[in-house]
């Protein structure tokens, strides 16, 4: 993904349920106003009208690693959501490079 951060790329696609609790903000940046909260439900899926790349986020409480992406959706349901809150495999599948998955840290490692 090699986009400036302002271009906006149509991408209708099928994002599947939120993982976590979601924040749905009026834009893509951790500075733009929240206007809706989404919670885990594999009966809900949520789909993407495009993306842009703008605020990296990182979110270490996924099961598999800490999850890094720059990567916002435009969802069809109205609002932005950063694709950290979306399995990192199946954003993976739909835009390469979008997500970066990291194992955690070791817990209890001594130095």
């Amino acid at each position: 993904m090699s986009a400036p951060s302002c271009a906006y790329h149509v991408l209708p696609a099928p994002l599947g349920p939120v993982w976590r609790d979601a924040n749905i903000r009026s834009g893509p940046s951790l500075d733009s106003p929240v206007i809706d909260l989404v919670f885990p439900d594999a009966s809900v899926d949520h789909g993407a009208e495009g993306w842009v790349l703008g605020d990296e986020v990182v979110e270490d409480l996924h099961r598999d690693g800490v999850i890094t992406s720059s990567v916002w959706f435009r969802l069809s349901s109205g609002g932005w959501s950063s694709a950290v809150n979306f399995e990192p495999v199946l954003v993976a599948e739909l835009l390469d490079d979008a997500v970066r998955l990291d194992p955690h840290p070791a817990a209890g490692v001594a130095s």
